[in-house]
Parts: structure tokens; C-alpha cells; sequence
């Protein structure tokens, strides 16, 4: 970025114009693309943030043991409310139920029937989710349509 500002100075000066007429607007374009940059870097964590807390919301669900205990339908409601904050992030159902696999300590033989289950819920349920219904199954509220239990 020096050698250029040094360059159009030089330039500037040969050609018998003002230097600063010449680096001004070429430094505020370099700063801007440099600002731009910076705004979608920050974008793009922002949005890794965000995907990374939703799959570790989905982890509960991968354990059968939290599918069939007195709390498996809020350790569902709170799945699925997670599957559809990924899908508006750009990463499918079936997409997010595996990176969540891949971000828990359970053994993958144990994750094969929740994994179904998960996606058999969200098939049947996904489009009866709208960003009201899963802000309230987020926070732990029943999904305001039936789940089926989950056999092993």
C-alpha cells in the first residue's frame, strides 16, 4: 500500500498536479475495500457463531437416552427450533444433524436411530415452522404439533 501511495505521489508530481488530488481518492477507495472486507469477515464469524450454537443445540437430541426420558420432547422441540435456524443459515436438516454428530463425543453407532428420528420429525413437522413457533420451541415451550415417539 506504501509503494502505490509512493508511486501516485511520484506520479503526481512528474505530471505537474497536485499529489493530493491523486492519493486522496485512491486511498479512500483502498480504505473502503478494506472496510468492506472487514464488514463481511465479521459477517461470516458472526454467521459461524451462530451455527456452531445451533448444532450444539441439536446434540441433546443425538443420545437416545434424551429421546426416551421424561424430557424428549423438549430435548426434540428444542432440535428441531435448531434445525430451522440452520436451514435459514444455508445448511440443510440433514446437513446440520451430521456436523452435529460430528461435534458430539457419542459414539456414531448410538446416533444412527436419533439421527432418523430427528429427520423424520422434521419432514413431517419443518414447513409448520415459522420464526415465531421456534423462538417459543427454543425456549423450551411444546411444539405446537404432535410428536411421534422415538423407537429405538
Amino acid at each position: 500500500m506504501r509503494s502505490t501511495l509512493l508511486t501516485l505521489l511520484i506520479w503526481g508530481l512528474l505530471s505537474g498536479l497536485p499529489a493530493w488530488t491523486q492519493v486522496v481518492p485512491v486511498q479512500a477507495n483502498i480504505d473502503a475495500q478494506a472496510q468492506r472486507r472487514i464488514q463481511e469477515q465479521a459477517e461470516q464469524a458472526r454467521r459461524q457463531r451462530r451455527i456452531e450454537d445451533q448444532l450444539q443445540r441439536i446434540v441433546p437430541a443425538l443420545d437416545p437416552q434424551n429421546l426416551s426420558g421424561p424430557k424428549s420432547n423438549r430435548t426434540t422441540t428444542q432440535a428441531l427450533a435448531a434445525l430451522f435456524s440452520l436451514q435459514a443459515d444455508g445448511v440443510s436438516p440433514r446437513e446440520a444433524i451430521r456436523r452435529a454428530i460430528d461435534c458430539s463425543s457419542i459414539p456414531a453407532e448410538m446416533t444412527r436411530a436419533p439421527f432418523n428420528y430427528l429427520l423424520q420429525c422434521w419432514e413431517t413437522n419443518g414447513d409448520k415452522i415459522n420464526a415465531t413457533i421456534a423462538q417459543s420451541m427454543r425456549t423450551g415451550d411444546p411444539a405446537p404439533f404432535p410428536l411421534p415417539a422415538y423407537k429405538p
